[in-house]
C-alpha cells in the first residue's frame, strides 16, 4: 500500500483507493477535486451513487467506467478491484480536450454542410440578390444568432444593407450604415481581419451604429467580403445576448465571406462575358483587352469556386454540344475517382462509370433531359477500385431559339451515406407499419371474441335461441373477421400497404365453413381467382365485406329444403385499353376488375327490390359498391348471381425505348 501511495502521489491524474464498505483509504493530490465534488474526505464513505460502481467492480471482477464533470473539466473514471489487497483503486483520466474536440467536430460538420448548401444555391440562382437572401438565412441557422447582414460598400464611403435576416421590415435594401472608421463596418474594412464584439457597452474601438441600437444588439462579429482592391463590403452577424464568438465561428464566417466574394466575382465575370459576346462583332478591336481581363477574372473565380466546392463536397460540370468540349471540376473528379488533370470526358467514357444495371436507365433519362424533361437523377457508379457509390445529379440544359440544346451544366453530389441512412429509416418504418397492422388485427380479434361470447350467452336462453339478435351477433362477428383478416395479411405479407387478395379470400372461405355448421348439407364453395392480385386497404376492406355479405346470404337462404348446393366466387381483370394507349412515361394505369358471387340455390324472390333492399346485408353491399365507385348487377336465372365491376388505378413508371 505504501508503494502504491508513493507511486500515486507522483501521478498527475487522480488515484483514489476505496475499501469494500465505500470508505476512502487514500487519495493523491489530483484526486482531491473529485472527493470535493462528491462531498467526502479520506476516511469517509463515498456516496452510494459512486459506491455502486465499486461494488460492480468487485462482484463482476472487471473494471467499471463512468464520466464525471468537475468544474470545467471532464474525467473518465475507471474502478479496478485488487482481490488480494481487498481494496478498489479509482483511476481518473482528464478527457476534457477530447470532449471539446468532439463538440468542435460536430460544429464543423454542420458548418461544412451550410457551406455546401451555399455552394449549391450559387449554382441554382442566376440572380445575385436571390443568392444573397438565401445565404443570410443559412448563416443565421448555423450560428444561432438573431441577425445577419451583408453590407455593400457605396462610392460615398457608406454602406447599403444589401441583404439581411431578422431586421425590421423596410430596412433591407434601403438602410444606409455609416462607413467611417468609428463604425464597426468601417473599422472592419480598415483592419482587414475579423472584428469580434462581445459586449457593445464596453466597446471602445468604434461607436455602436444606430441600426444596432434600435434592435438592442449586444454582441457580434464582422468580416470583409472580397480581397484588397476588390472589396464588395462586410458580412456580419449579431445577437441580443452578450456572447463570446469562437475562432471556429469567425473562421466559418470568413469562409462564407470568401465563398460569397467568389460567387459575386463569378457573376460579374459572367455578365462581363455576356456583354462582350453580344457586342463582340461590332467592338472586337476596342474590347479585346477588356475581354481578356474578364476571361482571366473568370478563370480565377473558377479556381476559387473549386476550393469552395472542395469545402462543401459538391462538384460541378459543363458541356458544350456545339464544340463538343466538356469540363469536370476537381471535386467531380474526386467523386468519380478520376485524376484531377484528366477533367475532360466524353459521353461513352462517362457511361462506363455508371453501374451496368443503371446504364440504360441513366442513358434514357439524359435523353429525356435534352428534350426538356425532368432534370434530377440518382444513380450508382463504380470506381476504378471496384467501390460502388451513389450520386445525385442535377442538370440544366440551355436551348437556342429553335429549342435545340446547345449547352448543359450541372452539379453532382456523393449521397452514398445518406442513402444508407434512408434505407435504415425505411426498414424501421416498415416494421412500425407491420406492428400497427398486427395490433389492429389483435384488437379486431378481441372484438370478434367478445361478440362470440355474447352470442353464446344469448344462445343459452331458450326464448331467443333462434332470434334475430343471435343472428345479428354472428353476422357482425363475420364482418369484423373479414376486416381482421386483411390486417393479418398486411402483417404477415411482404407488403405493408397492399393485400394479396387471393390468399385473403382463401382464409375468408375457411372462416365461412367454420361459422356456418351445415349439418348434413353438402355445400361446396369454389373460387376462380386471378393469382397475385394486390389491393390497398381502400379497395380490399369494402371488397372483402361485399364478398362476406353475399356468401353469408347464400349460406343462409339459398339452399332451404335442399341437401346439396354450390357457391362460386370469381375475380378476373382486364386493362382499360383506351387509357393504356394514351399513357405517358410516368402515369397512372387503370385496371377493370369483375367480381362474380353466385349460387345454384332457390334464388332471390322477384318481389325483393335489390336497389332498395330491406335487409342490412344487401344495403351494405350497395353502399360498399358505391364506395368502390363500381356497379353491381343481380341475375336471378338458375339461382342467384351478383356481378360487380370496379376499376383500380395505380401509378406506373414506363421507360420509353
Amino acid at each position: 500500500m505504501k508503494k502504491i501511495e508513493q507511486f500515486s502521489a507522483k501521478n498527475p491524474n487522480p488515484v483514489i483507493s476505496i475499501a469494500k464498505d465505500r470508505t476512502v483509504l487514500y487519495s493523491n493530490e489530483a484526486g482531491e477535486p473529485l472527493l470535493h465534488t462528491w462531498g467526502v474526505r479520506v476516511g469517509e464513505k463515498l456516496p452510494y451513487c459512486i459506491g455502486d460502481f465499486v461494488q460492480k467492480a468487485i462482484s463482476q471482477n472487471r473494471p467499471e467506467k463512468i464520466e464525471v464533470k468537475v468544474g470545467r473539466r471532464v474525467y473518465l473514471i475507471s474502478f479496478h478491484h485488487f482481490t488480494e489487497e481487498e481494496f478498489t483503486n479509482l483511476y481518473g483520466f482528464d478527457i476534457t480536450d477530447q470532449k471539446k474536440l468532439e463538440e468542435k467536430l460536430r460544429i464543423k460538420e454542420k458548418q461544412n454542410d451550410i457551406l455546401y448548401r451555399i455552394g449549391k444555391i450559387a449554382l441554382k440562382y442566376e440572380n445575385l440578390q436571390d443568392f444573397l437572401d438565401e445565404s443570410v438565412k443559412l448563416i443565421v441557422s448555423i450560428l444561432e444568432v438573431e441577425y445577419c447582414k451583408i453590407l455593400e460598400s457605396m462610392p460615398d464611403g457608406n454602406f447599403l444593407l444589401r441583404a439581411g435576416f431578422g431586421w425590421k421590415p423596410g430596412l433591407v435594401g434601403k438602410a444606409i450604415v455609416e462607413g467611417e472608421k468609428e463604425s464597426q463596418a468601417g473599422y472592419t474594412l480598415l483592419s482587414r481581419t475579423p472584428v469580434v464584439v462581445e459586449d457593445f457597452e464596453k466597446e471602445s474601438r468604434f461607436k455602436k451604429p444606430e441600426i444596432l441600437r434600435m434592435h438592442e444588439v449586444e454582441s457580434g462579429v464582422s468580416v470583409t467580403i472580397g480581397s484588397i482592391g476588390n472589396i464588395f463590403g462586410v458580412l456580419g452577424v449579431h445577437s441580443t445576448r452578450k456572447r463570446k464568438f469562437t475562432s471556429d465561428d469567425t473562421y466559418f464566417l470568413s469562409s462564407v465571406a470568401f465563398l460569397i466574394a467568389q460567387v459575386i466575382e463569378r457573376k460579374k465575370a459572367e455578365e462581363a462575358l455576356k456583354e462582350a459576346h453580344n457586342s463582340l462583332e461590332e467592338k472586337i478591336r476596342g474590347r479585346t483587352v477588356e475581354l481578356e481581363t474578364a476571361y482571366l477574372s473568370l478563370k480565377e473565380s473558377e479556381r476559387s469556386l473549386a476550393e469552395a466546392q472542395k469545402m462543401a463536397h459538391v462538384g460541378n460540370w459543363d458541356i458544350n454540344f456545339i464544340t463538343g468540349e466538356s469540363h469536370w471540376s476537381e471535386e467531380t473528379c474526386r467523386i468519380f475517382g478520376r485524376s484531377l488533370q484528366n477533367n475532360s470526358i466524353d459521353y461513352d467514357e462517362f457511361l462506363n462509370y455508371v453501374h451496368p444495371d443503371d446504364r440504360d436507365y441513366v442513358d434514357k433519362i439524359i435523353e429525356n433531359r435534352l428534350k426538356g424533361g425532368p432534370q434530377d437523377i440518382d444513380y450508382r457508379i463504380v470506381l476504378a477500385n471496384g467501390e460502388e457509390r451513389i450520386v445525385h445529379d442535377e442538370m440544366e440544359v440551355i436551348f437556342d431559339e429553335n429549342n435545340v440544346p446547345i449547352k448543359a451544366r450541372g452539379i453532382v453530389q456523393d449521397i452514398t451515406e445518406r442513402k444508407k441512412t434512408e434505407k435504415a429509416l425505411a426498414n424501421l418504418e416498415t416494421a412500425r407499419q407491420k406492428e400497427i397492422h398486427h395490433r389492429v388485427k389483435n384488437n379486431l380479434q378481441v372484438i370478434s371474441s367478445l361478440l362470440d361470447l355474447q352470442a353464446e350467452k344469448f344462445n343459452k336462453r331458450e326464448c331467443i335461441k333462434d332470434s334475430e339478435v343471435l343472428k345479428a351477433f354472428r353476422e357482425s362477428q363475420n364482418r369484423v373477421v373479414s376486416i381482421a383478416l386483411i390486417h393479418e395479411e398486411l402483417y404477415e405479407g411482404a407488403e405493408t400497404d397492399k393485400v394479396d387478395f387471393s390468399l385473403y379470400l382463401q382464409k375468408l372461405v375457411e372462416n365461412f365453413f367454420q361459422t356456418y355448421r351445415l349439418g348434413n348439407l353438402d355445400i361446396s364453395l369454389k373460387t376462380d381467382l386471378k393469382e397475385k392480385v394486390f389491393f390497398d386497404m381502400d379497395i380490399a376492406v369494402p371488397l372483402g365485406m361485399v364478398i362476406n355479405e353475399l356468401v353469408t346470404n347464400s349460406f343462409k337462404y339459398a339452399f332451404t329444403n335442399r341437401k346439396t348446393g354450390e357457391i362460386q366466387i370469381k375475380l378476373f381483370s382486364e386493362e382499360n385499353k383506351d387509357e393504356a394507349n394514351n399513357r405517358n412515361v410516368a402515369d397512372r394505369k387503370s385496371t377493370r376488375y369483375t367480381l362474380i358471387v353466385s349460387d345454384n340455390g332457390i334464388g332471390i324472390p322477384e318481389n325483393v327490390n335489390f336497389e332498395t333492399p330491406e335487409t342490412l346485408g344487401l344495403q351494405l353491399v350497395n353502399l360498399l359498391v358505391d364506395q368502390l365507385e363500381g356497379k353491381v348487377k343481380l341475375k336471378r336465372d338458375k339461382g342467384t348471381e351478383f356481378v360487380i365491376e370496379f376499376s383500380v388505378e395505380e401509378k406506373v413508371i414506363k421507360k420509353k425505348d
